[in-house]
């Protein structure tokens, strides 16, 4: 053997005794929150027009993604319903804000194979991924059939509700009405190719954006999402907001109270890595009217519910946010008793350093001239809600880097 086929021979021996190389394996998907609505529950202070009947009927809700992907799918909620729910068609579309959809872009949403189903008593119904590429703060519309009559209960939103008949596939579905009426659509998940840290605003209906221009999508957790997507850092945070209007954190009203509804809606989302508390508001208004049972709620009380959920935030390594509680002066539950409150509140939130992070809502919104009032050109005319710009202040107030800083280190 000459010494060149010596080294050949000796080489592929080498190579024969070497591992081969990995092969590559394909990774999971993973599912993050694009969109997340809390289930909603029947009480007595509901007005009729909440307990809405839908009849053969089609609705269809128009939301803005806050996460895009190439695939999602959708949840679907009976949890805090009193019978179950059947539906007969789902189909979700890229959508205009009036809820004409792109029917190029209309797929029909299927659930263990099926299109139709039922949503059992006290359960929820994921469906099949659907092939669906959508990005960032587009607006998509869900169709949901209804092929009976039936009263759901689930998170007021607007809807728009169809003639009799399944329209739920329709570009232009013929509707008899717009209302603000119970959804069970309470989230929708989008496919990434890497996980997304999620922020979650959670409270009433200053989180949810009431006192905005309808169908603008300016509420201050949506107007946040926007300002941290120009950052770099920002653009792998998604806001979940679980604001719910009239919720409160010690008693149940609208919707279940925060101290009940803050696992399911705050830490449970798949992501999270912190939240931005503001509530306490209608605690301390609902407690200073003549017509309740409730009785009034000391800062003591308020303080005492802060301290519950900061506890079970930390104990799964999230950080936490307080919000002060912004100006109600004018309001129709305004009281000199319940502002006592809120300043004693604010002064904790400010100074007990409980919370990881503190947002001083109150003294960006406050009239400098009457601190118990909201500036004049920052609220909706109802003296409680913000309005559009109102709402850009608050999200301008938050500090991204304290946000950032939820991903980057653990908890304190």
């Amino acid at each position: 053997m000459n010494l060149r086929r010596a080294i050949i021979v000796l080489v592929l021996g080498l190579c024969a005794l070497a591992p081969a190389a990995a092969t590559p394996r394909a990774t999971a998907p993973t599912w993050v929150a694009a969109w997340y609505s809390p289930p909603f529950p029947p009480t007595a202070t509901m007005i009729t027009n909440d307990v809405r009947v839908f009849d053969h009927q089609t609705v269809r809700q128009v939301v803005r993604l806050e996460a895009g992907g190439d695939r999602l799918r959708l949840r679907l909620s009976n949890e805090l319903g009193l019978t179950a729910v059947r539906f007969g068609a789902v189909h979700i579309a890229l959508s205009s804000p009036n809820g004409v959809t792109d029917p190029k872009t209309d797929r029909q949403v299927l659930f263990g194979g099926k299109p139709d189903g039922e949503i059992k008593l006290g359960e929820a119904l994921e469906s099949d991924p659907v092939d669906f590429k959508v990005s960032a703060f587009q607006l998509v519309a869900v169709s949901i059939y209804y092929p009976g009559r039936l009263a759901p209960s689930g998170h007021l939103l607007p809807l728009r509700i169809s003639k009799p008949g399944d329209h739920a596939a329709d570009a232009v579905m013929p509707f008899i009405d717009v209302a603000r009426a119970p959804s069970i659509v309470s989230g929708i998940e989008v496919e990434a190719s890497a996980p997304r840290n999620i922020l979650v605003a959670f409270g009433d209906s200053i989180t949810e954006g009431a006192g905005a221009t309808p169908g603008w999508n300016l509420s201050w957790p949506q107007q946040l999402s926007l300002r941290l997507a120009k950052i770099r850092y920002g653009k792998n945070w998604t806001i979940i907001d679980a604001g719910i209007s009239g919720n409160r954190l010690l008693y149940d009203g609208a919707g279940q109270r925060g101290l009940d509804r803050f696992d399911r809606d705050a830490l449970a989302i798949p992501g999270v890595k912190a939240i931005l508390l503001l509530e306490g508001i209608n605690d301390i208004g609902a407690g200073s009217t003549v017509d309740t049972d409730t009785g009034p709620r000391s800062a003591d009380d308020i303080i005492g519910a802060y301290k519950q959920l900061i506890e079970r935030a930390h104990a799964r390594q999230i950080k936490i946010y307080g919000a002060t509680l912004i100006p109600y002066s004018g309001a129709v539950y305004f009281s000199a008793q319940g502002e006592a409150v809120r300043q004693a509140v604010n002064d904790w939130i400010r100074r007990s350093g409980a919370f990881d992070g503190v947002i001083d809502f109150d003294a960006v919104m406050r009239d400098p001239a009457s601190p118990e009032h909201l500036i004049g050109a920052f609220q909706s005319g109802d003296n409680l809600h913000p309005n559009d710009a109102g709402y850009a202040a608050m999200a301008d107030a938050v500090d991204l880097n304290m946000i950032m800083d939820a991903a980057r280190k653990p908890r304190r």
